[in-house]
């Protein structure tokens, strides 16, 4: 997938790609190019759903980077954000 990826926006033929392009389509930009290579970005959409006093929010705010409350406060309503997750190379998520 990459590799398909690098091709169409690889750095060596930058100037003369455009030529190839068909009608309708538009090379991808430097500065975009750069944000790709930095990582990959997940949009997705995540249900935390269990019994009362189980951690719910705790691990919502875990997610958000916020501190661990120890206080058990019931939340009466549903909860949404958006949270701005960059993806590095690792095998593990510390939360």
């Amino acid at each position: 997938m990459f590799t398909a990826l690098k091709k169409l926006v690889g750095s060596e033929a930058g100037q003369f790609r455009d030529r190839n392009i068909p009608a309708g389509l538009q090379s991808m930009n430097q500065s975009l190019q750069r944000r790709f290579a930095k990582g990959v970005q997940y949009n997705m959409k995540i249900v935390i759903r269990g019994d009362r006093n189980t951690g719910k929010s705790a691990l919502w705010h875990r997610l958000q980077g916020k501190k661990f409350i120890e206080e058990y406060i019931p939340t009466q309503e549903i909860q949404v954000t958006s949270i701005h997750w960059n993806y590095k190379t690792a095998t593990f998520m510390a939360i």
